[in-house]
């Protein structure tokens, strides 16, 4: 693991694509469609941990998962194919990313495949990872609009044991990976469907499409040429804490990261925000958009955050309504 890290700084100078990428993909989404297993598995985002559970059974499109949280707030995620159902103790929307790093040997190839053009593969040579013997993967962006992918495989399988996000300093920001795994032949039927223990009685479900799906709402905001691969991804307005107003949310995603432009109209351009800057280990970009202080967040880099801000256009005012003139005129006299 060591020696993988030490080798982020020298791929980052740029080395020829690597001829075996998709087969490198395509032999992890064989493993997700073959595979039984069971694990836990730990995600780390900054300083935050969270522990799973994970079962997985065999079948099209990567199979079917069954995941839920087991420290902290309790929600549970169900996966047939590309769609999805999301238990959780609140009303919150489950982010995107969330739902691609619960089910993550599943989710991460099938997203990467979609943007296979955009990287290149470079291996960083193998080691052991819960205890596995494993191969060490870098996936490097072509582009300065993502960041790169620390990839883990089993040797024997394919099968994704790890998927970290790495900066250009090659500090990894976000990281989900097995502690345990066990290869199963098969999930009997009793063990798939049998309900977790100590979930809440009251859950609120949800269902989501893991398919990008155009955005069903009309956009105040003018959207111009986004960074590639990058699209709108959702729309919605809400009330920052501490707030009196609503300010407008609007997200973009490659597939992999989800970048939000929180757009507030009423306060004004606020010159010590703009610019490059971080928010906990996430990049941030401020600008001013007419006058409208505008901030982009997310996971890539200040220059896709960049691109995004440059993106927004202010929207065309309101016309205003012709006056008719109602006052009443004397009768002329014939």
């Amino acid at each position: 693991m060591k020696r993988a890290l030490a080798l982020l700084a020298f791929l980052w100078s740029g080395l020829p694509a690597a001829a075996d990428a998709p087969p490198l993909l395509q032999r992890m989404l064989d493993a997700a469609s073959t595979l039984n297993y069971r694990g836990h598995v730990v995600q780390i985002e900054g300083t935050q941990p969270q522990t799973l559970k994970l079962l997985h059974r065999a079948g099209a499109q990567a199979g079917e998962d069954r995941v839920h949280s087991i420290q902290g707030a309790y929600w549970e995620l169900r996966r047939v194919g590309a769609q999805c159902k999301v238990a959780m103790t609140d009303t919150r929307p489950a982010p995107d990313e969330a739902l691609v790093a619960a089910a993550f040997p599943s989710l991460v190839p099938q997203r990467l495949m979609r943007l296979a053009d955009l990287y290149t593969f470079q291996p960083l040579g193998a080691g052991r990872f819960a205890e596995r013997t494993a191969d060490f993967t870098l996936a490097e962006p072509r582009d300065t609009f993502r960041f790169a992918y620390l990839l883990v495989t089993d040797a024997a399988t394919g099968l994704l044991l790890k998927a970290g996000l790495v900066d250009r300093r090659g500090h990894i920001l976000r990281q989900v990976f097995f502690v345990d795994l066990q290869v199963l032949p098969m999930v009997p039927d009793a063990e798939w469907q049998q309900a977790v223990a100590d979930a809440p009685a009251e859950l609120t479900w949800t269902e989501r499409r893991l398919t990008a799906e155009p955005v069903s709402v009309e956009l105040p905001w003018p959207i111009g040429p986004l960074p590639a691969g990058f699209q709108v991804s959702g729309y919605g307005r809400k009330r920052m804490p501490g707030g009196e107003h609503e300010i407008d949310q609007i997200t973009f995603s490659d597939g992999l990261a989800t970048v939000s432009a929180f757009i507030d109209a009423q306060a004004g351009a606020d010159p010590g925000a703009v610019g490059a800057r971080r928010v906990a280990a996430m990049p941030a970009y401020g600008a001013s958009v007419d006058g409208r202080q505008v901030t982009v967040l997310g996971a890539a880099p200040h220059a896709a955050l960049r691109e995004i801000a440059n993106a927004l256009s202010a929207p065309p005012p309101t016309p205003v309504p012709a006056q008719t003139d109602n006052l009443s005129h004397p009768a002329s006299t014939p």
